[in-house]
């Protein structure tokens, strides 16, 4: 009783906090899941603001009094009845280190992983779009933020400390990495945008560091479930994958290979993802909507040179049925229209907002 009743005493008050665009809202069960530092304990620590501190009991598995400790879900109950509780929280929460889990009124579990609890809403907390990364800045103009936005990355802390981003990216990287999957994150970095097997992810790897083919398919799976790593569809390569980090500003920073190219390609395929766009690949060209919008991501290209690009691939477009072609850029602005299909370049910022609340 005297871990709980620590936990239970324990200060949660946080001291600032920069609101996302999700909510907690659920009756009795919750799951928030989510990337590693994607702020789902900050978003539930502001959700407690409106609870009196003696109404609630929270849980944090990574807290070092667990170390040597363990609890059974029969005193967490106990306890919740005695002093009664209304809200259980459990953070860094992993499956199976309860038989059950406890009986309460109100439960919310917080895990890098998503877990198909039955009687579970689920909500998934992926790292900062551009429109939130840019609530955060207290000044600016846009041209500005958005220069930001490329530095920092959309790691929650990092769109709101002053510290070196360097410092901060290390400091993310061995809290929530052991040195065998730090390794392999320097070699996902190094693929970022590439189209690539498993296999040789681990045939590269094993040249630079001693490691076993059943770790590393095991870790990167890992990886898959804790959103630190995405592979996407080929539509024109059926048995092509890409490879995309889940942070574009990391992924610099952990390898040489990231041209400025491949992060702004990186950031338009993850603003996808964190609008829930369904989209797949489509070669090295961009990514294809179900709705069959085509992006290419071309920060620098000019409109001459858009123009000779899509004359020579227009039948590929043709073939996969495109409606529209949106090329984003960093600041240009232009539009033709070849047949029934409509070209419009966008810089990155205008285009992102067209997915604002979506």
């Amino acid at each position: 009783m005297q871990l709980l009743e620590y936990f239970y005493d324990r200060n949660n008050e946080i001291n600032t906090y920069h609101q996302r665009k999700f909510t907690i809202e659920f009756d009795s069960r919750l799951l928030i899941y989510g990337a590693p530092a994607s702020g789902k304990s900050s978003l539930v620590l502001d959700y407690l603001m409106d609870f009196e501190t003696e109404d609630f009991l929270y849980i944090d598995f990574r807290d070092p009094k667990l170390w040597f400790q363990d609890m059974m879900e029969e005193d967490i109950e106990g306890f919740v009845d005695a002093n009664e509780i209304n809200l259980l929280i459990l953070d860094h929460y992993e499956a199976g280190y309860f038989e059950q889990l406890p009986n309460v009124a109100k439960l919310i579990i917080l895990s890098d992983r998503f877990y198909p609890y039955p009687e579970f809403e689920a909500l998934q907390l992926p790292l900062l779009d551009y429109e939130e990364f840019f609530s955060f800045q207290r000044r600016g103009s846009e041209k500005q933020i958005f220069n930001l936005f490329l530095r920092q990355g959309t790691l929650p802390q990092l769109a709101i400390d002053t510290a070196p981003k360097e410092q901060l990216f290390q400091n993310f990287i061995h809290a929530h990495f052991s040195p065998s999957e730090q390794r392999l994150l320097a070699i996902l970095a190094h693929f970022n945008g590439s189209v690539i097997t498993t296999f040789q992810l681990y045939s590269y790897a094993k040249e630079r560091y001693k490691i076993s083919k059943d770790l590393i398919y095991r870790q990167i799976r890992d990886f898959q479930e804790r959103g630190i790593i995405y592979f996407i569809n080929d539509i024109r390569h059926n048995k092509s994958k890409k490879l995309l980090f889940f942070d574009f500003a990391l992924a610099k920073y952990l390898t040489l290979t990231q041209s400025f190219p491949k992060q702004f390609d990186t950031m338009v395929a993850l603003s996808l993802r964190k609008h829930n766009i369904e989209f797949q690949a489509f070669g090295i060209t961009g990514y294809l909507t179900k709705e069959q919008q085509l992006m290419i991501p071309a920060p620098f290209e000019s409109e001459e040179s858009i123009w000779k690009r899509t004359h020579t691939r227009f039948g590929e477009y043709k073939k996969a049925d495109v409606q529209k072609v949106y090329i984003i850029t960093v600041t240009a602005r232009f539009e033709f229209t070849i047949e029934e299909i409509k070209f419009e370049a966008l810089p990155f910022y205008e285009w992102v907002v067209i997915y604002d609340g979506k």
